[in-house]
């Protein structure tokens, strides 16, 4: 009989190509790790920022509403003149139709007789 000579394959000898594709992986797990913590700090920053823009946002909403509040008051105010006036209301003059213009410019080219025609409009 012959002999047959005994190879020995040792578990933990790797070979060149074993090792690079190990390297290879332990590189790509190493990049999606990298890649998911970028992505949980983008998310984290970005729900700041909309945090943020809903507080301009926010305040954006406020001033507007108190802006329309006062300008609803100053019209109010320009009516109560108008309406006191002493041109009489059938019979407006020309300084009441230009504060009636100037408060529906929208209907200027429509003469406006009354205070009361400006106010269905505003209602509107």
């Amino acid at each position: 009989m012959s002999k047959i000579p005994k190879f020995t394959i040792h578990q933990g000898a790797k070979t060149p190509r074993k090792q690079e594709l190990e390297d290879n992986l332990r590189g790509k797990i190493e990049v999606n790790h990298q890649i998911q913590a970028d992505t949980i700090n983008d998310l984290e920053n970005f729900s700041q920022d909309l945090q943020h823009i809903s507080l301009v946002v926010e305040c954006i909403h406020k001033n507007y509403q108190a802006l329309l509040t006062e300008n609803h008051h100053l019209k109010s105010i320009l009516l109560e003149l108008v309406n006191d006036s002493y041109c009489g209301k059938g019979n407006p003059c020309e300084k009441f139709q230009k504060i009636l213009k100037s408060l529906a410019p929208e209907t200027a080219k429509k003469k406006i007789n009354t205070p009361e025609e400006y106010e269905a409009i505003l209602t509107k």
